[in-house]
Parts: C-alpha cells; sequence; structure tokens
C-alpha cells in the first residue's frame, strides 16, 4: 500500500480565507470543532472562479497524477496485474482512472478494469471484496487498487443563502490517494502461513447498509454550486446499533472485541470518530490514529480508511497473530467491516 496526496496543505483559516468565510460565525466555529488541523487540497482563487463541469479536466489529471505517483511507489510489475479497480466519490471523466492506468503501465489489454464510483469513505471494504471475487478466477494474478478522491473539485465559495450543511461539508474533507496490490489464495486462513503474505490477510468482511439513510449523505450539485451535505445526525445515524454489528461479524469467525488489537476506524470527523468509539467502547488511544489523520489530512473520503492503516502499520508495527478491524462509514448510509489478521 502507498499514498499519494497534494504537496500544499493548507490551515482551516486558509481555507475559511479562500472560500469567502472568514468572517462567519458559525463557520469559524464549525471550522475550529472539527478535528481538522490542515489538509492537502488543490485548491486556488482560479479554480474556485470555475464551475465544476469546467473543473472536469484539471481534476481528472489530478486524480492520475496521485494515482501514477501512488503505484509507482509499490514498483508494481505490471504483468502480475490481473485486475485494475479504480475508485472515487464522484468522476466526470472517462476514459476511467482505470482505463488510462491501463494504458500508462502498458499492461495486458485484456486486464480487467472497474471503475466504481459514489462508494465514498466505505470503500475499502467494497473495493477489496470485488478484487477478491475477480482473482479468484485468474491464479497467480493480483489486483491493483486505487482509491483517489479530489474533495478540492466540490469546493466552492460562499454565497449569502448558502445552506449550513455546505459550510460543515466544506470544513473536512481533503485530497488523498491510496494505491494498494491485493493476492487472492485459496488456502485456508492459518496464522502459521503468514510469512508468505507481505501485509495482512483479510479473513473476513461485510457491508450494512442503514435503512432509511439515503438522505444523510448526497451530492449537491447545481450549474454555479456544489457540495457534499451531510445531516447533523449522521454521526448518530452512523453508530446507532453499531456494537451488535460488529459483535455479530466478530462472531461469525469465532472471535469477540477483545480479540481486536488495531482499531482502524474512519476518519470522518470528531463526530464521527467519537460517536463509534462510543459505541464500540473503546479508549482514546485505541483510536488515536484515526484522530491523528483527521487532523493532519482531514476526511480524504475513498482513501481515507487507507491513510488510518499506513498511519497505524509505522507507529504500531503488528506483530504475527495480531488481529485488526477496519471500519468505514460511507454514503448509504453504508457501514463496511473488514477483518485483518497478520
Amino acid at each position: 500500500m502507498a499514498l499519494a496526496h497534494p504537496q500544499t496543505s493548507f490551515s482551516q483559516n486558509e481555507v475559511l480565507a479562500l472560500l469567502g468565510l472568514s468572517h462567519d460565525e458559525f463557520a469559524q466555529r464549525i471550522f475550529s470543532r472539527c478535528g481538522v488541523l490542515h489538509r492537502r487540497l488543490n485548491l486556488t482563487e482560479e479554480l474556485l472562479a470555475t464551475t465544476v463541469q469546467g473543473r472536469t479536466l484539471a481534476i481528472e489529471e489530478q486524480l492520475l497524477g496521485d494515482a501514477v505517483r501512488a503505484i509507482d511507489e509499490l514498483e508494481v510489475d505490471p504483468a502480475e496485474i490481473g485486475v485494475v479497480i479504480s475508485s472515487s466519490l464522484y468522476s466526470l471523466g472517462g476514459p476511467t482512472i482505470a482505463h488510462r492506468l491501463v494504458d500508462h503501465y502498458e499492461m495486458d489489454p485484456s486486464t480487467d478494469k472497474y471503475h466504481v464510483v459514489g462508494v465514498g469513505c466505505a470503500s475499502a471494504v467494497p473495493l477489496v471484496r470485488l478484487a477478491s471475487q475477480t482473482l479468484s478466477a485468474q491464479p497467480g494474478k493480483k489486483a491493483l487498487v486505487v482509491a483517489a478522491e479530489s474533495m478540492t473539485g466540490i469546493l466552492m465559495g460562499a454565497s449569502d443563502d448558502n445552506p449550513r450543511s455546505k459550510t460543515v461539508g466544506s470544513s473536512i474533507f481533503g485530497d488523498g490517494c491510496a494505491a494498494a496490490l491485493i493476492e487472492f489464495d485459496e488456502v485456508p486462513a492459518h496464522p502459521e502461513i503468514g510469512d508468505a503474505f507481505e501485509g495482512p490477510e483479510i479473513i473476513a468482511s461485510k457491508v450494512h447498509q442503514i435503512e432509511g439513510t439515503l438522505g444523510a449523505v448526497r451530492m449537491q450539485l447545481a450549474p454555479d454550486d456544489s457540495y457534499l451535505h451531510l445531516i447533523r445526525e449522521l454521526p448518530d445515524v452512523a453508530a446507532e446499533g453499531l456494537g451488535e454489528l460488529v459483535d455479530d461479524f466478530l462472531g461469525s469467525s469465532g472471535i469477540d472485541r477483545g480479540a481486536i488489537d488495531h482499531w482502524l476506524v474512519h476518519p470522518g470527523g470528531r463526530r464521527i470518530i467519537e460517536s463509534m468509539q462510543e459505541a464500540l467502547g473503546l479508549s482514546r488511544e485505541q483510536v488515536a490514529v484515526s484522530y491523528e489523520v483527521l487532523a493532519e489530512h482531514g476526511n480524504v473520503g475513498t482513501p481515507a480508511i487507507f491513510y488510518v492503516m499506513s498511519r497505524m502499520l509505522a507507529r504500531r508495527e503488528p506483530e504475527r497473530g495480531e488481529h485488526g478491524l477496519m471500519v468505514t462509514v460511507g454514503p448509504g448510509v453504508t457501514v463496511g467491516l473488514m477483518l485483518l489478521r497478520w
């Protein structure tokens, strides 16, 4: 796994100024309390003067550039790749990122390729599940999963009639990209085969869509404005029933919460982390990496949980036999769960 993002980092005050919100008391309060200190963005006054449609080419080039920089760090052998899966919250471009990566790396023209939109912050679980299903028919091949996000693409300057949900959405999101190599092996999960894998083994995964929540997270797109709408109750909605959902999921693998050594919680915002922390009975230390990623990068959407995993690996160096649990929250509202073992 490798990460890539814009070189330019903005403080919250700098983003407030660019969006024309420096003197808005509500915006100042939200921006200061959401848990974000800095964000990587490709945000300029020139870009803010354009429409979402007018930014398409620049945003697609940004996404591709970030993807290539992340993949290059993996030192991928193109001949080993059987499927390329790319994803972003939204993408107005075509050919897709996956198509362009196959071309860029001169992969076999018959390489499977998929581009998934709209899964957003829940992305890691469905993307890896799709990779696994595809690789089961391609022995010896690997999947290249690329989660690329440009939240810059939908940020717009403030106007007098802006709803508060636009200000909330503008306060937390950043740009980022993660690339990961996935291998599929039909050998049953066993601690003694751990040496055969460079990364953790995926024991189980699940996606769960919460009934009646389709409007909780949605893209608001108009000819002259755009933003990601988040309902105020989203943290509570995402956390309701989470404990039981996690217990049932872990129970199907014969373990409980006490067996989880590393918690990888979606850095969707301060209240999102706090709500999941409370629902799962976790300490601040157990979710510290999620708070750190939020503070340094904001919520980078589709690749967000990969940022948490990268930080956790650097900080804690999991030992063989330890378990990790990814908990993601995205549009739908969809909760993603992925059980890992090193």
